[in-house]
């Protein structure tokens, strides 16, 4: 089965995006308050913000029967994704885990009723 990609929401998401943010900050921070054309240490973090973002992304995953975080292991799926809630493109996936508690999941994927194909038919 091919991965799923998606953005963790709930506590453990505000957690771990709000580090993952800081350093952001800090990049921003750096470059607005120097003086001069080029400031390589916002760069060098810019850039390494960019890197962990990235790596959030390709590691955050599930599969058919397991479910992957970027600062854990995989985890074994106790029951199959149950859609919530969905929005254009945007869907919300709670999934719950054998000795942790539920997640809720945001995935970006194309809704077929709200394609132009299916519109259009």
């Amino acid at each position: 089965m091919k991965k799923k990609h998606f953005i963790f929401l709930g506590t453990a998401g505000i957690i771990y995006y709000s580090w993952l943010f800081i350093i952001l900050f800090i990049s921003l921070i750096l470059m607005y308050e120097s003086n001069t054309p080029i400031n390589w240490p916002a760069i060098i973090i810019g850039a390494l913000f960019g890197i962990c973002f990235i790596y959030t992304y390709l590691s955050s995953y599930w599969t058919l029967n397991y479910l992957k975080f970027p600062y854990r292991k995989k985890l074994k799926i106790s029951h199959t994704p149950e859609l919530v809630q969905r929005y254009w493109w945007f869907s919300i996936y709670k999934i719950k885990l054998q000795d942790y508690p539920t997640y809720y999941l945001l995935r970006i994927e194309k809704n077929k009723a709200t394609s132009r194909v299916a519109l259009s038919k």
